[in-house]
């Protein structure tokens, strides 16, 4: 008897984290929707890793790699995996009880979709900080409703950066066609994946909080504390994730608009970072690279006021920055 393959594939990469993996692996196992399988990647765990997934036995699929980074992980899992869909938890995150039902009744109602995102809390140990929505502004976009579809969702992802794919479904033959993670990325490969996604076809978004994705102190560096402390070197690597989508020639006017807009602000925030170091040439550098890239009154007006005096344009880069992430200004 041939058995049957699950409507989702749940992947959980994780390295060095036998204290949280079981948490996220239990979120999953009480999850009030059961057609799925959990498929976790332990990409060379140097810990007890392996001897705390035992106890769960056959109800996940256990695969060991040698290190070779989260996408790289995800990847494995995107490969070894049977569901139509596929949904990735960060080892040290958990679903919410109504996670996958919610995704996957919406899902039914809009089957053209190719993925379709939730709100995510973000959490220092127990304690909420802020949503995804509310950070990047689609809380905004959702003006009060409960679900929004997209139907350009190219531009909409690169308008509205960062993205979590710890809170997304994809439906597999979408993730299949747009290609998988990029491994060459550290960080930003949510997005990378995402836009790529995008433009396989439209986009649900579910406006309700269902997973808390947590922020711990670990012995391993996790990638906000990397960005926290080289912040510059972090716009540079979001700089290649822009790059790569520049190339793909299929884009249209207002998609490439959309990405020249986000890359040219990132640009002026790698420049207000620059002058902040007191690197004055190369912050005047960065605000010209973004006017080029696209010429908004901002980008100019940045580029003539790094000929005022250092403490006036830190004055003026103060009252314009809205947060304090990876979030472009």
């Amino acid at each position: 008897m041939v058995s049957k393959s699950p409507l989702v594939s749940v992947v959980i990469p994780t390295y060095n984290r036998a204290l949280f993996v079981g948490e996220a692996i239990e979120s999953v196992l009480s999850q009030t929707f059961t057609d799925y399988e959990i498929i976790v990647v332990d990409d060379g765990s140097t810990d007890n890793t392996r001897e705390c997934l035992k106890r769960y036995g056959n109800s996940i699929k256990y695969i060991y790699q040698e290190n070779s980074g989260v996408s790289a992980a995800r990847n494995t899992g995107i490969k070894n995996a049977s569901g139509t869909w596929l949904a990735f938890l960060d080892s040290d995150d958990k679903f919410r009880a109504e996670y996958l039902a919610m995704q996957m009744e919406r899902a039914g109602q809009f089957p053209g979709i190719c993925m379709q995102t939730t709100d995510c809390q973000t959490c220092e140990w127990e304690v909420n900080r802020c949503t995804y929505f509310r950070m990047n502004g689609v809380m905004a976009e959702l003006k009060g409703r409960d679900y929004l579809l997209v139907t350009e969702p190219f531009r909409f992802v690169v308008m509205h950066s960062p993205w979590q794919v710890g809170s997304t479904v994809f439906h597999r033959d979408a993730i299949q066609n747009a290609g998988l993670f990029d491994t060459t990325f550290n960080l930003s490969e949510d997005f990378d994946l995402m836009a790529r996604v995008a433009l396989q076809g439209p986009f649900g978004i579910i406006g309700e909080v269902l997973v808390n994705m947590y922020r711990r102190e670990e012995s391993t560096e996790c990638l906000t504390d990397q960005i926290r402390k080289t912040p510059i070197q972090a716009r540079e690597s979001e700089e290649k994730v822009y790059k790569k989508l520049q190339a793909i020639q299929t884009l249209k006017h207002e998609e490439r608009k959309a990405l020249n807009a986000l890359f040219s602000s990132n640009r002026r925030a790698i420049g207000n970072l620059l002058l902040e170091q007191g690197d004055i040439a190369n912050a005047r550098r960065s605000y010209r690279q973004a006017f080029f890239v696209d010429r908004s009154v901002r980008s100019l007006a940045k580029y003539l006021l790094s000929y005022f005096p250092v403490n006036v344009n830190l004055w003026v880069s103060q009252k314009l920055r809205k947060k304090q992430t990876l979030i472009p200004e």
